[in-house]
């Protein structure tokens, strides 16, 4: 009975999907530059601008400065849960810089900054539920409701000038982002999506069919590797597995920026391996 009921949920989850893009709630960066729409959808918006042959020149990256608008969270999100989120979006942009150029954080060519414009939390009860009827259901399965969103602004600076600015959003998909039970369970897997977005425009500034930046040398990539690691901390990789069968929390994985470590999230994080 219980398979026959989830299984009529499908069709559901198929017409609503995604959430709605959330609109950014708090100031981000500002800027003069003209802006391309390169995604219009309602559960996902893009515009940027790309200086593509400014970009191309660039050898010396810094590792990207985040920081979370005043703003850009509401009830059911504490500030710590918003920081692991902007923790996230930046470690990312840094180990995929990290392949392409030299991370140098005292006389960089290029500076990069991200700002978190917008956090809509995801309801826990509805992850919860989805993780119990996904015992039942083949495939992946997700319950329609109470799906999150995030939104940010990112800027690479070439002296006082931006060669690349960045602004997202997207809500999350029931079937693209695995349920979490956490309020910032879809934000923190979003993170991600922005910043794989953020770093193609730096890394290819002409597009995927056009060569874009040769990858660094391996002792170059090791210490921009150690760099990103000492700036942003990383997951736990046992956590991270786990993760894929559990609707884990991302407090539970990730202990965020070694620097800032808040004893609660250090208190459930999982061992590192």
């Amino acid at each position: 009975m219980n398979r026959f009921f989830a299984l009529l949920l499908l069709p559901l989850v198929v017409l609503q999907g995604c959430a709605s893009a959330p609109k950014p709630t708090a100031s981000g960066i500002a800027t003069d530059r003209p802006l391309t729409t390169t995604r219009d959808e309602t559960y996902s918006t893009s515009a940027r601008y790309v200086k593509a042959d400014a970009i191309l020149t660039v050898q010396r990256v810094a590792p990207p400065r985040v920081r979370v608008a005043e703003g850009a969270f509401a009830e059911g999100i504490t500030p710590l849960q918003a920081a692991l989120v902007a923790n996230r979006a930046a470690r990312d942009v840094c180990v995929q810089l990290a392949r392409h150029f030299v991370l140098d954080g005292a006389n960089p060519e290029l500076d990069v900054e991200l700002v978190v414009t917008a956090l809509r939390p995801t309801s826990s009860g509805a992850a919860g539920a989805s993780a119990v009827l996904g015992v039942f259901v083949p495939g992946p399965f997700r319950l329609p409701a109470g799906l999150g969103g995030f939104a940010a602004d990112g800027v690479a600076r070439l002296g006082n000038e931006g060669v690349l600015l960045l602004r997202w959003a997207e809500g999350a998909g029931a079937i693209t982002e695995d349920a979490k039970v956490s309020p910032i369970g879809d934000a923190y897997q979003l993170a991600a999506n922005f910043a794989d977005d953020f770093s193609e425009g730096l890394v290819d500034p002409r597009g995927r069919d056009v060569e874009g930046k040769p990858r660094v040398a391996a002792e170059v990539r090791a210490s921009n590797d150690a760099l990103c690691l000492a700036r942003f901390g990383k997951a736990s990789i046992a956590g991270r597995g786990a993760s894929m069968l559990l609707p884990l929390s991302p407090e539970a994985i990730d202990r965020g920026a070694p620097a800032d470590r808040p004893a609660d999230l250090e208190k459930r994080s999982l061992p590192r391996r």
